[in-house]
């Protein structure tokens, strides 16, 4: 598959599925998040935040990697660019909050958590590179925060994936608590690793 193909896989499928994910705005948060109604009762307020702020992330993520967009419009990157890291803060914070409750007992958890917690870093990580016009190295944490982010969409297709092939709803989440962001990470690594080869 060509970069370009590549490119629009990504932002088609970070849109669809954040779209998707603000179904809550539409059915109410109990009717599309009856799988976890646990998280419901213990943090509905983080859980929202969650919910809200990170298919924003979603969304915004691929407009930063648009060449055309930073060579033309370099004031939009600008402020696009801090809307993402909004989004991230407040979804990656909700997220460490509710992680800690997340089903499927510390393997769930330390796997969502961890997301977090490398989400928050990654981004921090890619800010302060830009403050300090080190642009090169701001791509290079943005490309790993950006992996991150994509784990909203990978839990949406590893999770049905494992239930529709027979591996119990209860397995299955704490698998995708590690599958939904690991191999993201991994294959933003291997293709930082080649570019910075050539």
């Amino acid at each position: 598959m060509t970069s370009n193909k590549m490119d629009l896989l990504y932002r088609v499928t970070s849109i669809l599925v954040a779209v998707v994910s603000l179904r809550f705005l539409v059915t109410g948060l109990d009717a599309a998040f009856a799988n976890v109604p646990h998280q419901l009762e213990l943090n509905r307020l983080l859980f929202l935040v969650h919910v809200a702020t990170g298919p924003a992330a979603l969304v915004l993520a691929p407009f930063q990697f648009s060449q055309k967009i930073r060579s033309s419009k370099p004031r939009l990157h600008r402020w696009l660019g801090r809307a993402y890291v909004l989004m991230v803060l407040l979804a990656g914070l909700s997220g460490l909050v509710v992680g800690f409750d997340a089903m499927g007992g510390v393997i769930a958890q330390t796997g969502f958590v961890l997301l977090s917690v490398l989400w928050l870093w990654v981004t921090a990580m890619g800010v302060i590179h830009a403050r300090n016009k080190q642009f090169a190295q701001h791509r290079v944490w943005m490309i790993r925060s950006a992996a991150l982010t994509f784990a909203g969409v990978m839990l949406r297709v590893w999770l049905p994936l494992q239930v529709v092939a027979g591996v119990p709803f209860e397995v299955a989440y704490l698998i995708v608590a590690w599958a939904c962001w690991v191999p993201n990470l991994l294959v933003a690594e291997f293709v930082l690793l080649r570019q910075a080869r050539s």
